[in-house]
């Protein structure tokens, strides 16, 4: 039997959830009883970590949603869900808010949406509802599991056979079982059917008539679940990354997750400049899948909670994971040719990063998560799904999987929901269907299957983005805009007709700078030597208003001294020069990283954008002109032409010109362009 690395499984655990990883994670709490009317709204101060430019109290308000922990039993125990209202800035606001629900299940709505929706074209003249599912992050109590993190550490440089991977994570989330049922928690009320009660009680308790609802991925099955279940609340649904009520996802996650390799590669022999740059891409993926799973490699993996760097054992199922992983993120799509070719190459950098962010997760709630799954999905059968005619690698193991999940769903013992959730939804409400072509969990026939059903939909698949369009597509949210203004209508998609294929990043369009990576990651000995470059070339700066100063001070007095030996005149040029070189390079990096970010373009991640390439240049003269200091500055110490204050003065610049030096060597800068 061939052996599993602990990675590939925790990025199947998070299969369904948008986004990446936080650090967030408050305690769980057990129900608590309450006096008082429910469902009700209890004003707060906000969870998250507010925005720069965004006011608490003006444009956003936060607070909780108290509700039965089971709704049929209204009396009995209560929960709180964390609410975070973005209020409409415009000065008659739409009285029916967008309602935001989250995908995992058990992922975080107010940790992904409020980093993203401030800034975001959705955000205008309607109020935005986020609320964190019962169970999940900021709600209480939330169900997010610590013992499978602990187990992930554990394990992370262990090579585990399938079986004994399987074993170890049920344990894990086993134990996370005991310990939630030791704290009075009750599961059998974190499912879909609860969770739609909940999505009326915050109407109701906000006081809103009705409201849009917006769902993606398992927030569509939740958007279905409350369509049938409370239609007349909803003016109309969006459904982003569709999970329709009548198909077992995590059984059919496989075959999805091929047809998305399938699009990834043929994307690229249709993109012109991937084929010339990267011809034989799907034999490179199948060759280092291979050679991985003969010769895994151990790569370091960051946590960025403490910052803690952990070796972790990479096979070719943890490339299978991280490839799939990262179809879900229409901004990584273009970067992923030139990761496997980094890969192949033995340049970890990014992938490193990324893998960082998809292992040390603290956001995820397993606990919902398997409440959910465990009561509407565990009937699975084994033989009913084909595996036979997909890729060997993501079939192999498919029914190692099946078969943990049915026997995680024993230990997890909750009731199985009516047949009815089953049963596809049919309803008149206008429905916006959202699709993307390289989903790898939630494919667009997904929603052609959900849209038979509902007979007032309107449906688009992107041809550029992953799992969810909205945010991520410019043209997604205008139709959104479009189709909320009038539901009724299908609204006017004309920017569908413009929108591009993936443009892939290759090797000419960026230049590999690994630093930035590990400054984005926070590792503390890189930010330290980056401020002491920066220190350093702040100090070589005098340099251009030292030198110049004492030359027209020179020419002023009109003196005739000694004759000049040619490491006096050549020296304050020399230093001058790196002064200028060094300061002229650091800037334009940084304006060209701030220039990324603002613009979303994640080549960041890899580096700076091809176009500065001549500016990579610099730093082998910069390099050569720091040992032509050196050596002036040990002429300078032998001879007798400069006074102590000069000989000192240009050896303080000559250290600070060696730091610069060893800061280029360090972050890759020097070899960049190679």
């Amino acid at each position: 039997m061939r052996g599993i690395s602990v990675i590939w499984r925790v990025i199947i655990l998070g299969a369904l959830v948008l986004g990446m990883a936080g650090t967030a994670q408050p305690t769980s709490a057990a129900p608590i009883l309450q006096s008082g009317d429910v469902p009700r709204f209890e004003p707060g101060p906000c969870m998250f970590e507010v925005p720069p430019g965004i006011t608490e109290g003006e444009q956003v308000d936060c607070g909780w949603l108290v509700v039965p922990e089971e709704h049929a039993n209204p009396n009995g125990p209560t929960i709180k869900l964390a609410v975070a209202i973005l209020r409409s800035q415009v000065a008659n606001p739409r009285p029916d808010p967008l309602v935001m629900a989250q995908g995992g299940p058990g992922g975080s709505t107010i940790d992904y949406y409020s980093q993203v929706l401030f800034y975001s074209g959705l955000w205008k003249n309607r109020d935005i509802i986020l609320f964190d599912q019962r169970g999940t992050l900021y709600s209480e109590p939330n169900l997010v599991c610590s013992e499978v993190l602990d187990k992930t550490i554990e394990l992370l440089n262990v090579n585990l056979e399938a079986e004994e991977a399987e074993t170890q994570f049920r344990e894990a989330i086993l134990a996370c079982h005991g310990r939630l049922e030791k704290d009075g928690i009750n599961l059998s009320a974190y499912d879909s059917l609860e969770n739609a009660a909940d999505i009326n009680a915050l109407r109701q308790a906000l006081g809103y008539e009705q409201i849009n609802l917006y769902g993606v991925s398992y927030g569509t099955l939740l958007a279905l679940h409350t369509m049938r279940d409370y239609p007349e609340v909803l003016r109309s649904v969006i459904l982003d990354a569709v999970v329709p009520t009548n198909r077992n996802w995590n059984q059919l996650a496989p075959l999805t997750m091929d047809r998305a390799f399938t699009e990834f590669f043929t994307a690229c022999k249709e993109s012109e400049e991937c084929n010339r740059e990267y011809p034989f891409l799907e034999q490179t993926y199948t060759d280092l899948y291979a050679r991985l799973e003969e010769n895994p490699v151990t790569l370091n993996v960051r946590d960025p909670e403490g910052g803690k760097v952990y070796p972790a054992l990479v096979d070719g199922d943890t490339l299978v994971g991280t490839l799939f992983q990262l179809l879900y993120s229409t901004e990584l799509i273009p970067l992923l040719p030139k990761m496997l070719q980094d890969f192949e190459k033995g340049d970890y950098a990014f992938s490193e990063y990324v893998l960082s962010l998809i292992t040390f997760d603290r956001t995820m709630s397993y606990g919902m998560y398997y409440s959910v799954v465990c009561a509407e999905d565990s009937d699975i059968n084994l033989d009913e799904v084909d595996y036979s005619g997909i890729r060997p690698e993501l079939g192999r193991d498919a029914h190692i999987g099946n078969e943990s999940l049915i026997a995680l769903c024993e230990g997890w013992n909750v009731p199985q929901l009516d047949d009815i959730v089953d049963i596809p939804v049919s309803s008149d409400l206008p429905v916006l269907i959202l699709n993307g072509r390289f989903d790898p969990i939630t494919p667009p026939d997904y929603g052609a299957e959900a849209a038979k059903t509902l007979p007032n939909s309107y449906s688009f698949t992107f041809p550029n983005t992953g799992h969810g369009a909205a945010i991520s597509s410019e043209c997604a949210d205008e139709i959104i805009l479009k189709f909320l203004n009038d539901p009724g209508e299908r609204p006017n998609a004309a920017c569908y007709k413009d929108v591009p294929p993936v443009d892939f990043v290759t090797d000419k369009d960026v230049v590999n700078l690994p630093v930035i990576a590990k400054i984005l990651e926070g590792r503390v000995g890189t930010l330290v030597g980056l401020v002491l470059a920066g220190l350093a070339a702040l100090i070589l700066l005098s340099a251009l208003v030292v030198y110049p100063l004492v030359l027209v001070i020179r020419w002023a007095r009109s003196k005739e001294g000694r004759p000049t030996p040619f490491y006096g005149h050549l020296a304050p040029w020399v230093a001058m020069v790196v002064a200028g070189l060094m300061f002229l390079f650091m800037v334009v990096i940084a304006i060209a990283f701030f220039g990324m970010v603002m613009e979303n373009d994640y080549i960041f991640l890899m580096g700076v954008p091809g176009g500065f390439r001549p500016l990579f240049l610099l730093p082998p003269l910069i390099i050569v002109l720091v040992m032509a200091m050196v050596v002036l500055a040990v002429l300078g110490w032998k001879g007798t032409y400069w006074n102590t204050w000069r000989k000192v003065y240009f050896s303080v610049l000559t250290l600070c010109a060696v730091g610069c030096a060893v800061w280029l060597v360090g972050s890759g800068s020097l070899t960049a362009i190679l």
